[in-house]
């Protein structure tokens, strides 16, 4: 009899980890997999063709869900802020109450602690599933440091980032013929936004319209020729960036948002700036050129790639030259998913 797992996340970042996991679950046969979302999580799901149902966001101690699909594991993403959305860690604790093991995927190697607290002070580390995948070595020491303990982490690789660079090989082979010549791809920079206005507030000591005004500026500056194309978060607002756009109208913007995806994005340059984004860390797996740009940054660096020397950031509000970086050695990020490995823990504990 096929054992049942429910699959969890409201969030787009948190869908595209688990998406690679559900098609293996389901390519085992051994599994019975409900895919469950709603919101940007449900969207993402959705468009990359993997079949979900739709739910409201999960309330605390309802066991609607268990007593409904009787699941043998719960698998989730771990990516809401708790100030936003609990539906991740209500899940977790409703699932242990029913004494269902749960698994839960980061998808970046950072804020660790929030991703499994609440929003009340005394709720520091307070929602925790049975097991986390915490991706790599690195992400095991770091979230040991901020106090996790390392029963439970596991180094499973990252689902997603591990299929990233078979899956832009095809998108570069299919823009090649459509898309700009390789001189243009050099006269190009892609901006890659996040709402860390609307998410954290003033409390990392800059925004994404600061930083994007920063850039803009200096291209100005340096090459007011360039091409600077902008990929939007599923959560901006455009308006609040052609705001910042409008300063420089001698420059040729351009605004994407879901009318290429992330890959497709980074086909059209070599050059990729951004704050902490995920996509940060997909270019630089690509061997792009990536800098940071988080001026007067007041809490500990967000982006892994910056934190631990592996690209460039810009630290305050200084001049600089957006095409006079070189690019990095890209070496000491593992990001390699196994799924016989995935598979054999989930045969051996479940």
């Amino acid at each position: 009899m096929k054992k049942t797992v429910l699959v969890f996340s409201c969030e787009p970042g948190g869908a595209e980890v688990l998406i690679p996991v559900v098609r293996l679950l389901a390519q085992t046969g051994s599994y019975r997999v409900i895919v469950l979302a709603y919101g940007l999580g449900l969207e993402r799901f959705r468009n990359k063709g993997t079949a979900c149902r739709e739910i409201e966001p999960i309330e605390r101690n309802d066991p609607a869900l268990f007593q409904r699909y009787k699941p043998d594991l719960v698998i989730t993403s771990a990516t809401s802020l708790p100030e936003r959305d609990m539906s991740e860690k209500y899940l977790w604790q409703t699932a242990r109450q029913h004494a269902v093991k749960t698994l839960a995927f980061i998808d970046q190697w950072q804020n660790y602690a929030v991703r499994f607290s609440g929003p009340s002070e005394g709720e520091r580390l307070a929602y925790l599933p049975d097991y986390i995948n915490c991706i790599d070595e690195l992400g095991r020491k770091e979230m040991i440091a901020e106090g996790f303990r390392d029963q439970g982490l596991l180094t499973l690789g990252h689902p997603y980032l591990s299929g990233v660079p078979a899956l832009y090989a095809g998108i570069k082979s299919e823009m090649a013929a459509n898309f700009q010549a390789a001189d243009d791809c050099r006269n190009t920079l892609l901006f890659v936004s996040e709402p860390i206005k609307e998410h954290f507030a003033g409390s990392r000591g800059y925004d994404q319209y600061q930083s994007l005004d920063l850039l803009l500026s200096n291209v100005l500056a340096f090459r007011k020729s360039a091409k600077v194309i902008i990929k939007l978060h599923p959560k901006d607002d455009l308006a609040n960036y052609q705001q910042v756009a409008g300063r420089y109208k001698a420059l040729d913007i351009r605004f994407i948002r879901n009318e290429l995806s992330s890959l497709e994005c980074l086909a059209l340059t070599e050059l990729v700036f951004g704050m902490s984004s995920i996509m940060l860390i997909e270019a630089f797996i690509l061997g792009k050129t990536v800098v940071s740009i988080q001026p007067h940054l007041i809490v500990d660096d967000p982006l892994l790639l910056s934190r631990h020397n592996m690209v460039a950031r810009i630290k305050d509000y200084a001049a600089f030259d957006p095409f006079g970086f070189i690019s990095e050695v890209h070496e000491g990020l593992q990001v390699h998913f196994d799924g016989d490995n995935f598979i054999r823990f989930l045969a051996a504990d479940f």
